[in-house]
């Protein structure tokens, strides 16, 4: 099938099914359907009133049904330091005076697709990204987005759910990287630490050691998270329970925190849906996706975003390079120029 001629679809790797297609037209629901396939789609405020997104029909897609066309020709415009500049500041300052200790604004950059090319064109290249990563789409007439993350929100089996907690960025020094940089291990330990406590009051957890998570261009922490609930959940309440972790959100994590973090990104031009939740639910497996390493467009007109955690050790030059690495990064397993 030839994903760019749908005018509506989803897409995702599932760790089991493999690469799934919903197509559409969608029946959008605020609950998830008693039986079949739906797909979850919502904003980083988990503000749409109906995020299921029940497809006509669902298909299974093997790799030689996407092969990758010819680059599409995009004019990017270099994104100002200026606005970011500013609300470092504010970050800095909060954390300075205690009300902090971490928070994650998000940047985007901005480009237009130069015709005949449609956004459509990206999905296959989304699909033939990494095989670490898991491509993920949802697409209308008019807008879209599409992406290849290597971060999973959660995976729940019944009472069993499956998380991980990605974070810290450590930096590549003469062909190896350094694992010894205590901002990046302060990071990544300050979104375990917060998914532990956020789930340790519902069952049994247990937790990884820390490791390397090496995607490449990029090279992560990461320690994985196991919970057995005392009781069964759906998942609604595991993605306002999980969403956002602090390698996206805040920390402390409180509705005046999150309000400010998302008065931050409105002032960046940050996409809503950016690092929001992006699952797909079948027979009782719901899978989720955090929604980063993306693009996403209305009409011709596309944006890039990329967030990177300010904490106290942070600087405004280290954090300002690392988004510009993000951003590369992105347009790299999109093979873009």
């Amino acid at each position: 099938m030839d994903i760019k001629t749908l005018t509506s679809g989803a897409l995702i790797k599932h760790p089991s099914r493999g690469l799934l297609l919903g197509t559409g037209p969608f029946r959008e629901s605020a609950e998830p359907p008693d039986s079949g396939p739906a797909f979850y789609v919502d904003t980083f405020r988990l503000d749409d009133p109906r995020p299921w997104k029940i497809p006509s029909a669902l298909l299974s897609l093997s790799p030689e049904e996407s092969l990758l066309p010819p680059a599409p020709e995009i004019r990017w415009s270099e994104p100002s330091p200026d606005a970011y500049a500013q609300v470092f500041a504010e970050i800095m300052e909060q954390i300075a005076t205690g009300q902090l200790v971490k928070s994650v604004p998000a940047m985007p950059q901005f480009g237009e697709m130069q015709p005949p090319h449609t956004p459509r064109e990206l999905i296959p290249r989304a699909i033939n990204s990494s095989p670490s990563h898991y491509p993920y789409a949802w697409w209308t007439e008019r807008e879209g987005f599409c992406g290849t993350t290597p971060e999973t929100l959660f995976r729940q089996q019944g009472r069993l759910l499956e998380t991980m907690a990605l974070g810290g960025t450590p930096h590549r020094k003469d062909g190896g990287f350094s694992i010894t940089d205590d901002k990046e291990f302060r990071e990544q330990e300050i979104v375990a630490g917060s998914i532990l406590s956020r789930l340790s009051p519902y069952g049994s957890v247990t937790r990884t050691a820390r490791s390397v998570l090496n995607l490449g261009t990029l090279i992560h922490f990461v320690t994985y998270l196991t919970l057995e609930s005392d009781e069964q959940h759906t998942p609604a309440h595991w993605i306002r329970l999980l969403h956002p972790t602090p390698a996206l959100g805040s920390q402390p994590r409180t509705e005046k925190t999150l309000a400010q973090l998302d008065d931050w990104r409105s002032r960046l031009r940050c996409p809503l849906r950016f690092g929001a939740p992006f699952g797909f639910l079948d027979d009782g497996d719901f899978f989720c996706l955090v929604g980063i390493r993306s693009l996403y467009w209305q009409g011709q007109k596309l944006s890039l975003c990329a967030g990177g955690g300010v904490v106290a050790s942070s600087t405004l030059t280290h954090e300002w390079r690392e988004l510009k690495l993000k951003r590369d990064t992105v347009r790299r397993s999109f093979r873009l120029p």
